[in-house]
């Protein structure tokens, strides 16, 4: 196993997410940045190890630094995950965090305004 494994491996995680749930990115990384949410910790954490693996892997010196069985494993973990789960169910985890994050900052931004609304009126 080597460049070219970890490689394909990375490539075919991105196609999952993309095909299964929908999410877009240019790499691995940023597809995972917007599939956080709805993705369970221990898969969101061994798909981040696996694109570090690609990103160490592309270093011409530290490559072989590389535990490829580590590596395996976390390919296998997400692989299995996101063909075990409904596409359908990803993609509603994933709105329903997104409209969650929205709901989040329209909040923020009124109370926000909300609170300047106050020390406005008692500074006039």
């Amino acid at each position: 196993m080597d460049r070219t494994t970890i490689t394909g491996w990375t490539r075919e995680i991105s196609r999952l997410l993309s095909d299964r749930a929908g999410v877009e990115g240019r790499s691995l990384g940023d597809r995972l940045d917007r599939a956080a949410p709805a993705l369970p910790p221990e898969i969101l954490s061994r798909a981040r190890f696996l694109a570090a693996a690609e990103a160490v892997a592309r270093m011409p010196g530290r490559a072989e630094a590389i535990d490829m069985e580590r590596v395996e494993t976390a390919y296998v973990t997400v692989q299995s995950w996101l063909m075990a789960e409904e596409p359908d169910e990803l993609r509603h985890a994933l709105r329903r965090a997104l409209w969650i994050r929205r709901a989040r900052s329209a909040a923020t931004i009124l109370i926000a305004a909300l609170i300047a609304g106050v020390l406005w009126r008692e500074v006039l």
